[in-house]
């Protein structure tokens, strides 16, 4: 397991990206939840946030990739709406323990 980060280190209702083991991975915490998916579009296979930030609706209900405007259920990784409708994004499996954050 690798230890990624804590909680804390991530702003809630917001998403970041990190690169973990040549692994980019986008980091969304919506309501104190934790989700971690690869940060790679079903639609072109490019990373969901080419122009930086968050990329996360203002409640983080929903991810809209930066690219194409695909938008992505944050708690499922479903794609609602955009060119992938139907596809998901691809979940990373984590362990959070004490506010440490691991992937499995």
């Amino acid at each position: 397991m690798s230890l990624i980060g804590n909680l804390s280190d991530f702003a809630d209702n917001s998403t970041r990206s990190i690169e973990v083991d040549q692994r980019a991975l986008l980091v969304a915490v919506r309501a104190g939840q934790l989700f971690i998916y690869e940060n790679n579009c079903p639609h072109t296979r490019e990373t969901l946030d080419p122009e930086g930030g968050s990329v996360a609706t203002a409640d983080a209900l929903l991810l809209e990739c930066q690219r194409h405007a695909a938008q992505f259920v944050t708690e499922t990784g479903e794609c609602v709406a955009g060119p992938c409708l139907g596809e998901h994004l691809q979940a990373v499996a984590f362990t959070l323990s004490g506010g440490d954050i691991y992937l499995d």
